[in-house]
């Protein structure tokens, strides 16, 4: 079946969740939102759906679209899907609540919006036909009347003929006026005791009496709303307080997020072009300081502030076509300055930027996937696929509405993220970051904690960007999720998987970060980091300054410093302990030299090529120094490949402090150190884990990884690591390694071939081994065998790397490499692979140990 068939019965099965967003669509069949898209649009031309224009788009069958369309509500009260999201659930609940919804309160000091508030709940009421299309909104300010308490009470409840002087008729009162829709008291706090009482009891029985009516009682289906600015404990009796149902409170302008305030001018300034019938253009400085107003006045003051201002700016622009409102109109100055266009004939979405349910929704969606899985290539693909999730959504600002403070932010981001790390982001990565900066959405800290620490081992170099760009800001809303969305996003621009960590050190303000710039403009991306060194910062700053940066990578592949001339060129034996690798230090710092040596990390060129060449390249003094590590350390090295020695580190990384490193290196150069003798290498490793038994002539204490499966070998593990875990902690982690070591875990381990196949395949190879060499192998030893032939495979199948070591046989190595061919040869035709004498000599180490 057609993708887009299968997207029309999925729509065809689900018509209650009509219409439905193309995001909603994409999620479910776990598609890009272009594709998605491309998909739906054939479907329409196809008219089996149609398409419901809005932000966003909305889709629905053709036959059940009128009866799918939904209506929009409370879309003018800027805040609703934003800091007031909850308040308006509330209205909703209210709203709805059978038979006759809650009656409510409105609290908040004046200018806050809640006339505005009441009205968007007659509105929304009408659009869901809760109450009929011609339903009364009456309203009431009863300050009006509070030093008349009788003359309110006759408008509120109304009154009979000759109920008091001047009654010549009967009238009625607005709760009849309002019967079958809505009443709104304003001030209520200044109704007397008696009103009070009169209401309260109008609200438990829907039953009251007109002024002078003592027998007949009268009943109206009206819905109350209350407004006050005063706290509803001290002003109102406790048994009126009770029949109101709901509590809701406006904040102040000033307490509102940044965006909400900004947006409220923007409707504002609209809603005076419209009156002018030209089109506005507003300064950004305007915007700027109306943002930051602080008056008690809050809305209200702003709308009679533009007003007045408005006005006197058409008075002078009366025959132009575009009033200009800027800070000569505000404070009698003259400024040149960037103004924004309000069109009179173009309503614009004022609430644009705001969360709604799906945006909250695809947040949790996305923490729920990244947190639930472990393996680093599943965590790595999900990423990805995050990562086109967030570039295909909707961004719900435009062009034309580019805000001050974004324009200030999209330059940060171009100084910083662009420039000087060189990383050619588009555009839509700067405004989901934005995007995300401006809202308050709900998310479980916890879990964001979780998802960075993955981060920090997967995509540390994306990581660092974002913190670097991120700590310059203050607003609240730039959190941890911020921090992640922006990470994720970067990890399509920058290359995580650079091997030697490159970093430039120099005296100045700017002479690293500058060179740093260019550097990384010239290459196309983030290669190289650089701490500059004002003249009035001592080496201690500097020098924890360059610790914390070495912190963040693992630097167990090499780090090369280039550093200016003067005290900075001996910093090395500082940091030297925050360095798991090796280190080299070229003295003399230019933009040519950082160039080059960028070049070369770009290119995957080895630290060890890097270090020789600088010393016949640069014609500079440079210093390699050279050892495993600096720190204590464990070993890791598999004939199987680094991939799986990579592994088992993240296996045992959870159990052991920072002071312990777990580094990992090519077998080939582990042999190379044993036979060279090189104890200066390994004078901090106390453990080096392999998959072959080393020589009894090496005096670092080793494991074989599969002795850990008998009962001898456990206890060995337990003897070393005693005195640096708890025995709880080793029980755990020896846990791990059975698991790790299992068929169960080899299978796991095989990104590309079908497991029950190779395995299969590689059961028949030992069985070959085993009837040439008339003995059996033990299930320890058979899985040796599985995880390294079934990881070989897969390795040269995706790695057609020709540069391996040469192999010199002994005679007894030679024969098994020529066994070994005939064994191979079958496999190697299916899999189109050449299994070469180097790889066939790892196998011979392991089938050594076993024949001795």
């Amino acid at each position: 079946m057609r993708t887009q068939d299968e997207i029309l019965l999925f729509l065809q099965k689900n018509k209650e969740q009509l219409p439905i967003t193309t995001q909603k669509v994409a999620d479910q069949f776990d598609l890009s939102r272009s594709v998605t898209s491309h998909y739906l649009n054939l479907l329409q031309q196809d008219k089996e759906i149609k398409k419901i224009d809005g932000r966003p788009v909305l889709w629905a069958l053709t036959e059940s679209l009128k009866s799918s369309e939904k209506p929009y509500s409370f879309d003018d009260f800027i805040g609703s899907k934003g800091s007031l999201k909850k308040t308006i659930e509330q209205c909703e609940s209210a709203i709805n609540y059978p038979p006759n919804g809650l009656s409510m309160i409105i609290t908040g000091n004046s200018g806050v919006g809640k006339s505005f508030l009441a009205k968007e709940i007659y509105k929304y009421s009408i659009s869901h036909e809760i109450i009929k299309s011609n339903a009364p909104f009456l309203t009431l300010n009863c300050a009006d009347y509070a030093n008349n308490p009788e003359l309110l009470s006759s408008i509120l409840f109304g009154y009979v003929k000759g109920a008091f002087t001047g009654a010549e008729m009967d009238k009625s009162g607005l709760l009849e006026q309002a019967n079958g829709g809505y009443l709104f008291l304003d001030e209520v706090h200044r109704l007397s005791n008696a009103n009070q009482e009169k209401l309260f009891n109008f609200i438990d029985s829907g039953e009251f009496r007109r002024v002078g009516e003592n027998k007949n009682t009268r009943k109206s289906k009206v819905r109350l709303l209350f407004a006050t600015t005063e706290p509803v404990n001290d002003v109102l009796l406790t048994t009126f307080k009770r029949r109101i149902s709901i509590t809701i409170n406006l904040p102040d302008f000033k307490n509102r997020p940044e965006i909400e305030r900004l947006n409220i001018a923007y409707e504002i300034f609209y809603q005076e072009a419209k009156r002018m019938g030209k089109t506005i253009k507003v300064s950004q400085n305007v915007l700027n300081k109306i943002v930051k107003e602080q008056s008690t006045g809050n809305i209200g003051k702003i709308k009679n502030l533009i007003k007045v201002k408005c006005a006197n700016a058409y008075k002078t622009q009366m025959d132009t076509d575009i009033v200009y409102i800027d800070e000569s109109t505000f404070m009698d100055s003259d400024f040149d300055e960037d103004y924004i266009t309000l069109n009179p004939d173009l309503k614009y979405n004022f609430s644009d930027l705001k969360i709604d349910d799906e945006m909250q929704q695809m947040v949790d969606r996305i923490l729920k996937r990244l947190s639930d899985v472990s393996d680093r290539k599943e965590f790595e693909l999900i990423s990805t696929k995050v990562n086109d999730q967030l570039l295909n959504m909707t961004i719900p600002f435009k062009p034309e509405l580019y805000m001050y403070r974004y324009l200030k932010f999209k330059e940060r981001f171009d100084e910083m993220v662009l420039n000087q790390y060189g990383i050619p982001c588009v555009d839509d990565v700067v405004k989901i970051v934005y995007l995300f900066c401006q809202i308050d959405l709900n998310y479980d800290s916890d879990k964001v904690d979780n998802i960075l620490k993955k981060m920090t081992k997967v995509y540390p170099r994306s990581l660092h960007v974002t913190r670097s760009f991120l700590k310059g800001f203050n607003n609240k809303y730039v959190t941890k999720l911020v921090e992640l969305m922006m990470t994720i996003l970067l990890t399509n621009y920058v290359d995580d998987r650079l091997k030697v960590h490159g970093l430039l050190l120099a005296h100045g303000n700017n002479t690293a970060t500058s060179i740093q710039s260019v550097v990384n403009q010239l290459c196309g991306e983030y290669v190289l980091d650089a701490i500059d060194m004002p003249i009035d910062t001592n080496i201690d700053e500097i020098v924890e300054k360059t610790k914390k940066l070495l912190d963040l990578y693992d630097t167990s592949d090499g780090t090369v410093m280039i550093v200016d001339m003067g005290s900075l060129n001996q910093i090395y034996s500082e940091v030297k302990n925050n360095i798991s690798g090796k280190l080299l230090v070229i003295d003399n710092l230019t933009t040519a030299v950082a160039l080059d040596v960028a070049l070369k990390i770009q290119n995957g060129i080895r630290f060890k090529t890097i270090a020789s060449a600088a010393e016949t390249e640069y014609k500079i003094h440079s210093k390699y120094y050279s050892g495993f590590s600096n720190r204590k350390n464990i070993i890791i090295s598999c004939i199987s490949g680094m991939g799986i020695s990579e592994k088992l580190k993240e296996t045992m990384a959870p159990y052991f402090s920072k002071d312990i490193q777990i580094n990992t290196i090519d077998y080939h150069e582990l042999k190379h150190k044993i036979k060279s003798h090189d104890e200066k290498y390994f004078q901090t490793t106390f453990l080096i884990l392999t998959t072959t038994t080393l020589p009894n002539t090496f005096k670092i204490p080793n494991i074989n990884i599969y002795d850990l499966l008998d009962e001898e070998g456990e206890q060995q593990l337990t003897n070393i690591l005693k005195r640096h875990l708890n025995a709880k902690s080793i029980e755990l982690l020896n846990e791990d390694f059975v698991r790790f070591f299992s068929l169960e875990g080899i299978s796991e381990r095989l990104s590309f071939l079908n497991p029950r196949v190779i395995l299969k395949e590689v059961e028949e190879v030992i069985t070959k081994y085993e009837n040439y060499y008339c003995f059996k192998l033990s299930s320890k030893v058979k899985l040796n065998f599985y995880m390294h032939i079934a990881l070989m495979f897969e390795r040269l199948m995706l790695d057609r790397n020709n540069d391996v070591p040469k192999v010199v046989p002994t005679p007894d190595e030679k024969k098994f490499i020529d066994i070994s061919r005939d064994i191979f040869r079958p496999l190697e035709r299916k899999y189109n692979v050449d299994v070469n004498d180097y790889e066939l000599s790892l196998i011979y180490e392991v089938f050594r140990t076993i024949r001795s």
